[in-house]
């Protein structure tokens, strides 16, 4: 017979990974501008400023990369992470630009430092 111990214990190990699936505030700014350096190359390169759609690739590719393995670190899987993505994807679309937007995109380009 299971004690109420040995049940708690169990019940406390079915809720770590649950617990682990949460997304810091750190990487949902990460990944909130990285969709929004997506949408921004898509529109330089929309009105022909090739070197500037580039840069936004260049920089949501890198971001999407430190909050891949963020996420990753978390125990989130590759699907996931897919639809996670392609979440903030359609949600930035909606806010950038708007007073609703989460993050202001003037302070996306601090998160990639030395890198950019």
């Amino acid at each position: 017979m299971k004690t109420p111990t040995t049940l708690l214990a169990f019940a406390v190990l079915l809720a770590a990974p649950a617990a682990a699936q949460e997304i810091s505030p750190d990487t949902d700014k990460t990944l909130w501008c990285a969709s929004a350096f997506y949408w921004l190359a898509g529109s330089a390169e929309d009105s022909g400023e090739t070197s500037e759609a580039e840069m936004y690739d260049r920089w949501s590719k890198r971001l999407l990369d430190v909050a891949g393995a963020a996420l990753r670190s978390t125990g989130y899987e590759p699907e996931k992470i897919e639809e996670i993505v392609l979440g903030y994807d359609e949600a930035v679309l909606a806010q950038l630009g708007t007073p609703d937007a989460p993050h202001d995109i003037v302070t996306c380009p601090d998160l990639l430092g030395d890198w950019r």
